[in-house]
């Protein structure tokens, strides 16, 4: 009997992380679920079981953490043999939003470990311990392409995924395939909270914050749909060998034509 389809996905309690393992979970994979929060961490997990997972194992652990990370892959390949797929979704830095001259030493540092140092752990760790090869989807967001002052850490740092994609690909072509997935806006907690504390720090009122800065950036006037986020994730992480080390751009028509 063939094993199952087995997927990690990280910063998978909320938000854009439980969207793509929705469309994991409804095509029944086995999945290791990491977040740093136990309690959310546990209520996805029953939440994609009854979408359809075969298996949703929550792993409380901080991408900031190398043994937090690389103890995922361990369990991973321990529980289900091998990992096929892995989602990277990492959140934000705990400054944000902050412009350049607030930012500290500290944030920058942080930023490099949420989002470089911790792909680097996973990856290494899957070249390492993975029996097989395995489909990974880092996802950035596509302000990388023209920066937003008040995201200036995350976008600066995380520009640095794209080539780590590109490298890792050529790299390990037989153990690893990693394509970066840039992503305009989603109504997630993440988004609402980081626009609630921008309105604050304006005294502006945060539903019309969100509806100028997020809705009105898209021609089509929307953020992105969550379900339709899932499938395509799912899509990507099982297309052809092909398509490797390469930055796919669902934004809404946000992004300039310049860029």
């Amino acid at each position: 009997m063939a094993r199952a389809r087995s997927a990690i996905v990280t910063g998978a309690s909320r938000g854009v992380g439980f969207y793509i393992a929705s469309g994991l979970a409804r095509r029944g994979y086995r999945l290791l679920l990491m977040a740093r929060r136990r309690g959310p961490l546990e209520e996805a997990a029953r939440r994609l079981e009854a979408m359809g997972a075969a298996e949703a194992v929550a792993w409380p652990g901080d991408l900031r953490v190398e043994g937090h990370v690389r103890g995922a892959v361990e369990e991973a390949v321990r529980r289900f043999g091998g990992v096929d797929a892995v989602v990277m979704s990492y959140g934000n830095p705990s400054c944000e939003p902050c412009l350049l001259h607030e930012a500290r030493w500290s944030d920058w540092v942080e930023a490099a470990e949420l989002y470089l140092a911790s792909t680097a752990a996973m990856l290494k760790a899957l070249v390492e311990l993975n029996p097989g090869k395995a489909s990974v989807l880092l996802v950035s967001s596509a302000t990388y392409l023209e920066p937003m002052p008040p995201l200036v850490v995350a976008d600066t740092v995380r520009a640095g995924l794209v080539k780590l994609a590109r490298l890792a690909s050529r790299g390990y072509p037989s153990r690893l395939r990693v394509n970066v997935l840039l992503l305009g806006s989603y109504d997630t907690p993440g988004a609402r909270e980081t626009i609630a504390r921008l309105a604050s720090r304006r005294g502006a009122d945060p539903g019309e914050l969100w509806e100028r800065e997020v809705v009105a950036r898209s021609p089509l006037r929307s953020t992105g749909d969550p379900e339709g986020l899932g499938e395509l994730a799912a899509c990507l992480l099982e297309s052809t060998e092909y398509l490797a080390g390469a930055a796919i751009l669902v934004d809404g028509l946000m992004t300039p034509c310049s860029q």
